[in-house]
């Protein structure tokens, strides 16, 4: 008896720590139309993009050697990393930017709050039924990277650590524009003010750091400073370089090609050596750290305003 008993309160606490918010938003979303729409356009598009780079390549070499499969994997890979960065900077955003100020434009988050879910449950079943698409969308792609990988010129390494890139991504940019909505009260300002975040992000950031690189660079051509100096500039390229998912993935796929690493190298400056990590190491730590900051504020914005 006591033994077909116990099973029984084990399943009750399963149904008490599901958050029925956060089912009751992936159904909605996963039963919309627009949702195989946009992964089907999205499998069309990578899969027309692969076919362009097949082609492309045939017709400038006319047969496939071994170098030209090493050059269709790789350059099927960067096409689609690069796609998926993209596509994980902005489309999260879209999902989370009205994900709290949505509900006061439909005037149901004062009844919504009146509900037994917390500040805690609230946010985090937003959150993470947006990155349930998202995570689809990205996980759609692997057949198509394995091919890349089958090809050569891919190693699994590099295909994980790109994926890593592009999930921090995503949880990163889905938990921006979180914290902007707790904070706006209009859905379409949450969304211009996170769309101009991901757009300073991706294009005028590195914009910014290959032109203030490029003047650093002249200036210790020209000047010869002691390798301490030398070392602080280095990291500070490096950090900003980091910055962005872009410039991250670009400058590790160059230290992948140039230094045979994807973790770290040394750097001879001035006879003494200092270690480089690689840019996406410290891209997802930084933006990893500052999505839980972020998702943090969202909680206590969202519980504060229950406090007033």
């Amino acid at each position: 008896m006591t033994s077909e008993a116990t099973p029984r309160p084990r399943r009750r606490w399963l149904r008490r720590e599901l958050n029925p918010l956060l089912a009751k938003e992936l159904r909605g979303r996963m039963r919309k139309l627009r949702t195989f729409i946009m992964l089907t356009a999205y499998l069309i598009l990578l899969s027309c993009l692969a076919l362009g780079i097949y082609y492309l390549i045939l017709d400038s070499s006319g047969a496939f050697s071994s170098a030209d499969m090493t050059d269709l994997g790789r350059g099927l890979f960067y096409v689609i990393i690069l796609v998926e960065i993209f596509m994980a900077t902005f489309i999260p955003p879209s999902f989370t930017a009205g994900a709290i100020s949505g509900e006061r434009e439909r005037k149901t988050y004062e009844l919504l709050r009146t509900t037994l879910l917390s500040a805690r449950q609230l946010v985090l079943g937003k959150l993470y039924a947006s990155l349930g698409f998202i995570t689809l969308l990205i996980l759609s792609a692997l057949p198509l990277e394995t091919i890349a990988l089958a090809i050569g010129g891919v190693t699994l390494t590099e295909l994980i650590a790109s994926q890593v890139l592009v999930l921090v991504t995503a949880f990163s940019f889905a938990t921006i524009g979180m914290t902007v909505s707790s904070f706006v009260r209009t859905t379409t300002v949450s969304n211009v003010i996170t769309y101009v975040i991901s757009t300073l992000v991706n294009t005028v950031q590195p914009i910014v750091v290959l032109m203030v690189g490029g003047i650093a660079a002249s200036a210790l051509s020209v000047n010869h400073y002691h390798w301490i100096v030398q070392s602080i500039l280095a990291y500070i390229a490096l950090f900003g370089v980091s910055l962005s998912p872009v410039s991250a993935a670009i400058a590790s796929e160059i230290m992948l090609e140039e230094e045979h690493s994807l973790w770290y190298f040394w750097q001879a400056v001035d006879g003494h050596r200092i270690p480089i990590p690689s840019s996406w190491l410290i891209y997802v730590l930084i933006y990893a750290l500052g999505s839980l900051l972020l998702l943090l504020v969202s909680i206590l914005r969202v519980r504060r305003r229950d406090v007033k």
